[in-house]
């Protein structure tokens, strides 16, 4: 496999994974202080990148100061709930009860969160875009709904009581729902492990994204319009936790100009690293930084990696030096981890997958990223028995 073959290199080309066409090494833009000062003085999370009025900021929820950068999002109907329970603990953000919670910045035109979450007590578990004055019309994303639809459900969603009714009464017969998609997440959500998520709303377009599992649509026609609006996490009679918030805003004038930004953050500029494998690259995680950097010393969880490298979210550059990394290690018990991989919808994490599990074993067991599912699922039957025959090889 040519591509396999391309790729293996890529390691042995991590010096230059920072150099430029002709050679020489590119340095990251320098930091614009002004920019990152008046930033920091409104937020308290860590500014990724700025791109005229755009602003990428990031939040590990290891700072309970953190937790200033929200406000509450319950819609009016449920501000007098005794429920709401929202707290930073044990470096994750904790919603409790019926709780809602909305991010300050006021976005317009693309707004995208790329986030992970643990449920723990399910009911009804998810996202919100709501308009910067709160209301009862929003768009949702339910990781787990128990309300409306059982737990099986993933689902997007326009929502909202109807404007001649009054938002006192919740009842399901004033709530005019209107589904976008739905599908069932049950194979990349599970109760009490972290599933990745990312959502975005660009007009009447929305979209969302559990680990490979992923869905889009229009809300036109199902909700009232917003022309701005706020992303916020909210839980109903549940609880879940989430971690690793990335946020992408492109900010309203009217926001720029009541926090005294506009003149400030006209400018271009990048957070991106100076060494490590994605040495010179943007647009990865904070946290799959981190993860990259401790697999390449030998160090870390292939679990971690694994995960990140089967990412859709993460730039294909990435996700390819991720391969490569584990490439390198060729370790046989990153190959049990690698089956999930198998089976993604997302065919590049299918690829990623076999390349990896063949290097590891010398074997791709006749698996072809656009063959048939009926076809791979001999293959996978074939590597599944592999891998029993010789679990102490594998499963230590």
């Amino acid at each position: 496999m040519a591509r396999f073959f391309r790729l293996l290199a890529l390691l042995l080309l991590a010096p230059l994974l920072g150099a430029d066409e002709g050679g020489s090494v590119v340095e990251p833009t320098k930091d614009p202080p002004k920019a990152k000062q008046a930033l920091n003085r409104v937020f308290r999370g860590r500014i990724v990148k700025i791109k005229k009025n755009q602003v990428t900021i990031y939040y590990d929820f290891e700072d309970p100061e953190q937790l200033k950068d929200f406000e509450d999002a319950r819609p009016p109907r449920l501000l007098d709930a005794s429920q709401n329970k929202v707290k930073i603990e044990g470096g994750r953000l904790v919603l409790e009860g019926s709780s809602a919670i909305r991010h300050r910045m006021e976005g317009q035109g693309k707004l995208r969160a790329h986030f992970y979450v643990r449920v723990g007590k399910q009911w009804n578990v998810g996202t919100v875009f709501t308009e910067p004055v709160l209301s009862d019309f929003y768009v949702v994303c339910n990781l787990f709904d128990g309300k409306f639809y059982g737990d099986k459900g993933l689902i997007l969603a326009a929502c909202g009581l109807h404007e001649d009714e009054g938002a006192d009464d919740i009842s399901t017969g004033l709530v005019n729902w209107r589904d976008i998609f739905r599908t069932d997440v049950k194979k990349v959500a599970t109760i009490g492990e972290d599933a990745e998520m990312e959502v975005w709303k660009d007009g009447w377009s929305e979209y969302c994204r559990v680990g490979d599992r992923e869905g889009k649509g229009s809300s036109k026609g199902k909700c009232k319009e917003m022309a701005t609006y706020q992303f916020g996490l909210f839980v109903h009679e549940s609880r879940a936790t989430f971690d690793d918030l990335t946020l992408v805003i492109e900010l309203t004038d009217e926001f720029l100009d009541l926090n005294s930004l506009r003149a400030d953050i006209d400018v271009d500029w990048e957070d991106t690293p100076t060494q490590g494998p994605f040495k010179g690259l943007g647009g990865v995680p904070p946290r799959v930084r981190a993860e990259a950097d401790a697999y390449a010393q030998g160090a870390g969880e292939h679990r971690d990696v694994i995960r990140a490298m089967l990412s859709p979210g993460l730039p294909e550059k990435a996700r390819e030096i991720l391969l490569g990394l584990i490439v390198a290690r060729k370790e046989p018990k990153a190959v049990p981890l690698l089956v999930e991989g198998l089976y993604a919808e997302d065919k590049s994490s299918r690829r990623l997958a076999i390349d990896a599990i063949k290097a590891i074993t010398g074997k791709n067991f006749g698996y072809g990223p656009n063959a048939s599912e009926k076809e791979r699922s001999k293959a996978i039957q074939k590597l599944n028995a592999f891998l029993n025959e010789n679990r102490a090889i594998y499963f230590g």
